[in-house]
């Protein structure tokens, strides 16, 4: 068996393979190519797929393929922006619990009427997530083959793409539970119920607005998520890795054998400090702000999950990093991931956690003329600081540019900010 080398990929990069099943072989012939289903890769070591499961994300190193299944990987030619793959990202994570439409992917091949439903299958869902950008992978993002990624002219072929997994690696797995899979059936038992309310129901984004327009039903839906253990899934990683969120656990685990493993992990998470949660607090921001126009059992069931989960998103990168500059200070500064403030990507997630901050370092800037302004007031100079407590001061806000009175200020009401290398 083998699987694909993460460490090779980054976020959009496409995966391709050529399934040995029946179902794969039929997908090939009738498209008359050399794969039959198509991944995008979200975060290092994470996929989302459409499959007969719906969209789903999954874990790269639990993918395993048979040594005679082909598999590619694939990237835009011209490299996009940070800020434009966060995008892409962003519309792949939304469509996570929408359905597979068989019929809908059987037209990607047929002459005939074409629907364009809310649904997915595994090439639309990569071709659309491109097009919510402007980026037309292949003619029609609507219905398209996974084989008509794979001859794109936008994409060019990755090498040295996958590696050997041991039988002892396989037997040890079938024994360690799935966090992903446990993910994935507390999220189709909440949907499911959604669904018996309103059949249109595909993913997350509509069962919200389904609690908004029918707040009778909010009741129904928020028992849901607790019958499902949906609000509890985070338990599970931290009582199987409490050393990555406690500095002190993870130097008291630490020994020979484990240290290259334990720099590896480190560096892996610093190097998507932000990128990698900032998911978090875009959905926490989101629920916070329909709260205002909507009350609900829901709204704060799931405001309480997202604080929590923004929390242990710091943590674990804060270990991570606390660990490096105590036993790797180098790899801090070769790895960590900077957002430099008022930067596209800067304002890409400020937009989307804290807006009035963008509007405001947008104004300074204007009207100075300059990026170089401070973010809070305009004034020069101003050095760049990352917020180390941002989950209780600015959740997802990864740094600010500013002037030494608006720092002290800052400080004075609790902000922890660190200079920036």
């Amino acid at each position: 068996m083998k699987r694909v080398k993460f460490e090779n990929l980054k976020p959009g990069d496409i995966i391709l393979t050529a399934g040995i099943t029946k179902v794969g072989k039929a997908i090939r012939l009738s498209t008359r190519g050399i794969v039959s289903h198509a991944m995008i890769c979200v975060q290092r070591g994470s996929i989302i797929d459409s499959t007969s499961d719906g969209v789903q994300a999954r874990n790269l190193q639990r993918e395993l393929f048979e040594d005679g299944e082909d598999v590619f990987a694939f990237r835009l030619r011209d490299e996009l922006p940070a800020a434009m793959i966060a995008q892409v990202v962003d519309f792949a994570r939304s469509e996570i619990g929408t359905r597979y439409s068989v019929s809908e992917a059987v037209r990607s091949v047929l002459v005939g009427p074409k629907p364009r439903n809310k649904r997915e299958f595994c090439s639309r869902l990569v071709a659309r997530a491109y097009q919510s950008v402007g980026i037309q992978l292949v003619a029609d993002h609507d219905y398209c083959a996974p084989e008509d990624l794979r001859v794109s002219p936008l994409l060019i072929e990755l090498s040295n793409l996958t590696e050997i997994v041991s039988a002892e690696e396989i037997a040890w797995r079938t024994t360690q539970p799935n966090p992903i899979e446990m993910m994935r059936d507390a999220q189709n038992k909440v949907l499911g119920v959604a669904r018996s309310l309103d059949p249109n129901i595909e993913n997350f984004q509509d069962l919200s607005e389904l609690v908004q327009r029918h707040p009778e039903w909010d009741s129904v839906i928020s028992q849901a998520y607790r019958d499902s253990r949906y609000l509890e899934l985070w338990k599970h990683e931290l009582q199987t890795h409490p050393w990555r969120y406690d500095l002190g656990a993870m130097e008291n685990m630490q020994h020979a054998a484990n240290l290259a493993a334990l720099r590896a992990y480190c560096i892996e998470t610093i190097s998507e400090a932000y990128s990698g949660g900032i998911r978090f607090a875009v959905n926490l921001v989101y629920y916070q702000d329909t709260q205002k126009a909507t009350e609900g059992e829901t709204l704060g069931l799931l405001i309480d999950l997202y604080e929590t989960l923004v929390q242990n998103d710091q943590n674990r990168r804060e270990v991570a990093r606390g660990w490096l500059l105590k036993h790797y200070p180098n790899d801090v500064k070769q790895h960590m991931e900077r957002v430099e403030p008022h930067s596209d990507l800067w304002f890409s997630i400020v937009d989307r956690v804290e807006p009035r901050l963008g509007v405001i370092a947008r104004a300074s800037i204007e009207a100075q003329r300059s990026k170089e302004v401070c973010s809070s007031c305009g004034d020069e100079p101003a050095c760049d600081y990352r917020i180390t407590n941002s989950a209780e001061a600015m959740p997802g806000v990864p740094s600010l540019r500013l002037c030494d009175d608006c720092l002290s200020i800052r400080r004075g009401f609790g902000e922890s900010l660190d200079l920036m290398d």
